[in-house]
C-alpha cells in the first residue's frame, strides 16, 4: 500500500499513580529522522522509543512528545531554609518599621521551603506505559498515513494517464512529420525562386531533417518510465525514492523531445509534460 509521510496520532496509557500520554507528528523528509522529548528522570529511554518508531516509518521527520504524570510525592520541609527566610523577613520589619505577622502561610509558600520528593523513577515500568501509549499514537499516524497514500494513489495514476495520452499525440504528429518537412521545405526553396532544384538533393535533406527530429526512441522510454511508475504505485511500500528517480528520467525524455521538436505542435506538447510531471513531482515529495 502507498503511503504518505504525513501523519499525526496520540496514545495514553496508565496504571495505579502514574498516567503517560504520547504525541506522534510526523511530515515529509528524504531520511528517517526522529527527536524525542521526555522528561530528563527518563531519558535513558529515548534509544528505545526512536527503535520502536522506526520499526514503523522508514521515511519522514518524526517528532514524538512524552508526558508523564504521577504522584507528587512526600512533602519536605527544609527547616533550615525556614527559619532563615524568618529570620531575614523579621528583620525586614524593624529596619523599615513594617507590618504584619510572619506566619506559617506565607513561610510555606516561599521558594524550597516545601519540596517534594518522588521516588526514583522506575525505568521497567515507564517503558511498559510508554511504549504502550506509543504503539497507540503510532497506529492513528499509520492510518493517517494510509488515508493519504490512497489519494495520492489515485492522482498518480490519473496523472498518468493524461501523460500517456500527451505522448500518443507526440506519436501521432511524429508519423507525418516527414511529410510536414518536406513541404516546409519545397515552400521555402518556391520563395526563394530558386530554379531547377533537384528533387533527390531535397528528399536527402528532409531524410537528415527527419532523422534528427525522430522522437520514436525517446517516446518509447517515457511510455516505460511512465509504465514502471505506475507499477510501483500500485505495488505501494516505501517507493518515494524510486517515484523521484522516475520523475527525473521522464523529465529528461520530454527535454529531448522538445529539443528535438521540428513542429510547433510538438513543442507545445512538451510543455504540457513537462507541467504533468511537474505535478507529480510536487506530490511524490510525501510518499514514504
Amino acid at each position: 500500500m502507498l503511503k504518505s509521510m504525513t501523519g499525526f496520532g496520540v496514545g495514553e496509557s496508565q496504571d495505579e499513580g502514574a498516567r503517560v500520554s504520547v504525541e506522534v507528528r510526523c511530515c515529509n523528509y528524504r531520511f528517517c529522522e526522529v527527536g524525542v522529548h521526555l522528561p530528563r528522570a527518563l531519558g535513558s529511554l529515548e534509544p528505545r522509543i526512536i527503535e520502536l518508531v522506526r520499526g514503523r516509518i522508514a521515511r519522514g521527520r518524526v517528532q514524538v512528545s512524552v508526558a508523564w504524570e504521577e504522584g507528587a510525592g512526600a512533602p519536605v520541609v527544609n527547616m533550615a531554609l525556614a527559619r532563615a527566610y524568618r529570620e531575614g523577613l523579621e528583620a525586614l520589619k524593624r529596619e523599615l518599621k513594617l507590618g504584619g505577622k510572619v506566619d506559617i502561610g506565607l513561610l510555606a509558600g516561599l521558594p524550597e521551603v516545601v519540596r517534594y520528593e518522588r521516588e526514583e523513577a522506575d525505568v521497567k515500568r515507564a517503558w511498559r506505559l510508554i511504549s504502550s501509549a506509543c504503539s497507540q499514537a503510532l497506529e492513528e499516524v499509520e492510518g493517517m498515513r494510509k488515508r493519504e497514500g490512497e489519494r495520492l494513489k489515485e492522482f498518480f495514476l490519473e496523472r498518468l494517464e493524461a501523460l500517456e495520452g500527451l505522448v500518443g499525440e507526440v506519436e501521432g504528429l511524429a508519423s507525418v512529420q516527414v511529410e510536414r518537412i518536406r513541404e516546409r521545405l519545397e515552400g521555402r526553396i518556391k520563395e526563394m525562386g530558386v530554379q531547377g532544384w533537384d528533387p533527390e538533393r531535397v528528399a536527402m535533406e528532409v531524410a537528415l531533417l527527419a532523422q534528427r527530429s525522430d522522437v520514436t526512441e525517446e517516446c518509447v522510454r517515457l511510455r516505460s518510465h511512465i509504465s514502471q511508475f505506475r507499477g510501483s504505485v500500485e505495488r505501494g511500500g516505501v517507493v518515494g525514492r524510486r517515484l523521484e528517480f522516475l520523475l527525473q528520467e521522464m523529465y529528461r525524455e520530454v527535454n529531448t523531445i522538445g529539443a528535438k521538436a521540428a513542429d510547433a505542435r510538438v513543442s507545445h506538447l512538451a510543455v504540457a509534460l513537462k507541467e504533468g510531471i511537474e505535478q507529480l513531482r510536487e506530490q511524490v515529495q510525501n510518499v514514504e
